[in-house]
């Protein structure tokens, strides 16, 4: 991108620009006076010869020809008896002519004839005579010449003053443009808040102002964006090391055990059990991290299903035997029956860790006019507060003890989320009170998927 200052850039264009009109201007007007000049020097010749017509036989030769010779032009009167030529004298020209009829009106400007830079004009007289009339352009184009020097100057001049004029008002025309600089050193400087607002938005320095403050706070919010995600992974990895620290550390203390062949037989086998379910655990955290982290690539394979029969198949996979209330009504869609089956069985597993033994109510039906198929999942545990029913979708959230049960690692949800959103449909944490939630459920949480029915 070319730096070129703007203010240099915009008074060189507008001097190109006034110079361009002061040399269109200077050309019209010095042909329009180069025309005008000659049309009145044709009339007034023409004139002339109309004047000496009209003295003709009122006065003598010599005092016609002397009559009509007046400075810028000359007569000649050609008789048979030679030429007589005018000799103007004080006060001799057309004002003072003889009382006598009133003059006529100058004759057609195509009797003048066009010599060089000379003007003639022939009238023949009585007797044979021929009058002659001669003027010189020469002060025609001499005062188009002092024109076009005055024309120069003045043109050189008038730029030169617009220059400056331009310099020192596009100066303060570029305060905004100043201000705007200011402020991005202010903000790169670390001064995140301030903001150019102007007060008059639809102008073109406003509109660049508000274009100006919409960057910048969509540079704030990626900003803070970028921040919590970082903080979230540093938080996620943290969280992981620590739970996966755990059954790891239990591992190690069991092998130990083993190695050392220490305590009774029943002691070594509740060393090995120990090792198989902590090994388990960490499988399964392991498993569960790579699922969030290949959430983003997860590619649903739909086919038609009936959620009522997924939702069967998953509580009996989940809970077999466990006091599960299902209200499912047929409900034919097309989705990911694994991924489905899935999530069910994690809001089960949530269901089951916050309200051990207690109710859960699982209700399969149609929401939003049948555009939607919707799973209720509903436990009457403690529930989930309005402030943290987003919260508990995070990765590696834990709100309490009570909801995490035996190896939870807080990623069941975030996992069941990222599957329902990759199907078009979504997961959340509904508001027990709903009036568009179906009746009679548990007052705990209530966890609803909902997926398209089209």
């Amino acid at each position: 991108m070319r730096t070129v200052s703007l203010r240099r850039r915009v008074v060189a264009v507008s001097a190109a620009v006034v110079v361009l009109l002061l040399l269109a201007v200077g050309v019209f007007v010095d042909a329009d006076l180069g025309s005008r000049l000659r049309d009145d020097a044709r009339a007034r010749l023409v004139g002339l010869a109309d004047l000496g017509v009209q003295l003709d036989g009122v006065v003598d030769d010599q005092t016609l020809v002397n009559r009509l010779a007046t400075a810028g032009a000359s007569a000649e009167l050609q008789t048979d008896g030679g030429t007589v030529v005018g000799r103007p004298g004080p006060g001799a020209g057309p004002a003072a002519g003889p009382p006598g009829p009133a003059a006529a009106a100058p004759g057609p400007a195509a009797d003048v004839v066009e010599d060089g830079d000379l003007l003639r004009v022939e009238r023949e007289l009585g007797d044979g005579r021929v009058l002659e009339v001669t003027t010189s352009l020469r002060p025609v184009e001499d005062a188009r010449s002092q024109f076009r020097r005055s024309m120069l100057w003045g043109g050189a001049i008038g730029v030169v003053v617009a220059v400056l004029a331009l310099w020192l008002l596009l100066g303060r025309a570029l305060v905004p443009l100043d201000t705007m600089t200011r402020t991005a050193r202010s903000i790169a400087a670390g001064d995140r808040g301030r903001r150019l607002a102007p007060d008059r938005a639809g102008t073109e320095l406003g509109r660049v102002a508000v274009a100006f403050d919409e960057m910048l706070d969509s540079l704030e919010g990626a900003e803070s964006r970028a921040s919590q995600a970082r903080d979230r992974l540093q938080r996620f990895l943290s969280d992981a090391a620590h739970d996966l620290r755990t059954p790891l550390a239990a591992v190690v203390a069991a092998a130990e055990r083993l190695l050392l062949d220490s305590g009774s037989r029943e002691q070594r086998e509740e060393a090995a059990v120990r090792i198989v379910r902590e090994a388990r655990r960490a499988g399964r955290l392991v498993s569960d991290l790579l699922a969030v982290s290949r959430l983003e690539e997860v590619r649903p394979h739909p086919s038609p299903l009936d959620l009522a029969d997924v939702v069967r198949t998953a509580v009996h996979d989940a809970a077999p035997g466990a006091p599960v209330e299902v209200r499912a009504a047929a409900v034919p869609l097309r989705a990911d029956a694994e991924h489905v089956r899935r999530v069910v069985v994690n809001l089960l597993a949530n269901a089951r860790v916050a309200a051990p033994g207690g109710r859960v109510v699982v209700v399969v039906d149609r929401a939003d006019d049948g555009r939607w198929g919707r799973v209720v999942v509903a436990d009457d545990g403690p529930g989930i507060a309005p402030a943290d029913r987003e919260l508990v979708f995070e990765r590696l959230v834990r709100l309490d003890p009570s909801r995490t049960g035996d190896g939870g690692a807080g990623l069941g949800l975030s996992i069941s989320r990222g599957l329902a959103r990759a199907a078009g449909g979504d997961l959340r944490c509904a508001d027990p009170d709903d009036p568009t939630l179906p009746p009679d459920l548990p007052a705990g949480a209530v966890l609803v998927l909902t997926l398209p029915a089209g």
